[in-house]
């Protein structure tokens, strides 16, 4: 889950304007999408005790928006290659679907799992680190069947495409000949992280496929926003010292969202989205972000009180809205006000771990 800093590629394998007013400055809806999925979709999340209030939905679901969203930040779409003798050509073959997530978030992958149809497997991978991952042939048709109806939009859809080549080739049992096995390396070369050096060792003939591109990158669905946010977005309190306030300390909260640049055009698009906020990049990092007090409390704060955030970053939401709540009022300018921001600043993020 990025958070100010440039995550792994892959996930864990142990990878406008608009006229509505139904949310604040909200955007780009695609034709051909019925209303239901775009807008005022009631299924939210399963229900469980052990998650906050704020997340809580009885006899909910999870939007399917809201998981390719997810998805597109924090899933695996992987093609491995495993060293084994006893297979024809000394590798085995397999495709498999994944997401890797601290254990605080355990739950989520349970809610993703259920709304998969309760398909694969949820796994410790590290005593912190847990691991939901699908590769049997039934259930990952159940996967491909959810993107190819709800697509991925950022450059994830490229390692999508291939992976779903090499699980139909797979499937006929192309990757027992040879050309069919090379035709497979040539697919894996491209996908994520490409080949191990095993593999170019073992083929160092094969050149990589080409990606197919993106080529649409509009957010045809509010909730795909709260799940990648889910993913990827990051809620902070900044304390700056500064000599223009009373106190010596300015409080500043900030909403960002990061990507590889590959996504930069993706990133840009949050711009015209919300109707604020900026883009600055950090080495091969793009970050959209949001400090403006005003568009913090009358666009950020309203849409995801509406789109939720899930799992173990809605407390962090919650915590958000309580300083922006202490800002709003003018509390932060005493020292009381100063010193309930720092305790909360201080459980946000890595410090609830």
């Amino acid at each position: 889950m990025w958070c100010g800093a440039p995550k792994k590629e892959e996930g864990l394998i142990l990878n406008l304007n608009s006229n509505s007013k139904s949310a604040p400055g909200f955007l780009l809806f695609k034709a051909g999408v019925s209303g239901k999925d775009n807008l005022n979709c009631k299924e939210s999340v399963v229900a469980d005790a052990n998650l906050p209030s704020t997340v809580r939905k009885s006899g909910a679901k999870l939007n399917p928006w809201f998981v390719t969203g997810f998805c597109d930040g924090e899933s695996c779409f992987s093609l491995a290659f495993e060293t084994n003798k006893a297979r024809k050509f000394g590798f085995r073959t397999r495709v498999v679907f994944s997401i890797g997530l601290h254990i605080r978030d355990k739950v989520l992958l349970e809610q993703i799992q259920s709304f998969f149809g309760g398909v694969g497997k949820i796994n410790m991978a590290t005593p912190e680190l847990v691991q939901y991952r699908i590769f049997t042939t039934k259930e990952l048709e159940v996967v491909i069947k959810h993107f190819e109806k709800y697509p991925l939009i950022t450059q994830k859809w490229s390692d999508f495409q291939l992976w779903k080549e090499a699980f139909e080739r797979i499937k006929r049992g192309e990757h027992l000949n040879l050309e069919g096995f090379k035709k497979l390396v040539e697919l894996k070369a491209s996908i994520n992280k490409g080949l191990s050096d095993s593999l170019k060792t073992a083929f160092p003939d094969v050149l990589p496929v080409e990606r197919p591109k993106v080529k649409d990158q509009l957010i045809s669905d509010p909730n795909w926003l709260a799940g990648f946010a889910t993913g990827e977005g990051c809620l902070s309190v900044n304390l700056k010292k500064t000599l223009s306030h009373r106190l010596g300390v300015q409080s500043q909260l900030e909403f960002s969202i990061g990507q590889h640049t590959r996504d930069e055009q993706l990133i840009k698009r949050f711009m015209a989205y919300f109707l604020c906020g900026n883009v600055r990049q950090i080495k091969n990092v793009v970050i959209f972000g949001v400090t403006r007090s005003i568009d913090i409390q009358e666009k950020i704060i309203p849409f995801f009180k509406k789109y939720p955030i899930l799992g173990s970053k809605s407390e962090d939401f919650e915590d958000f809205c309580k300083v922006a709540e202490i800002i709003k009022n003018g509390l932060h300018k005493t020292e009381e006000g100063l010193e309930n921001i720092r305790k909360i600043k201080a459980r946000m993020n890595r410090g609830r771990y």
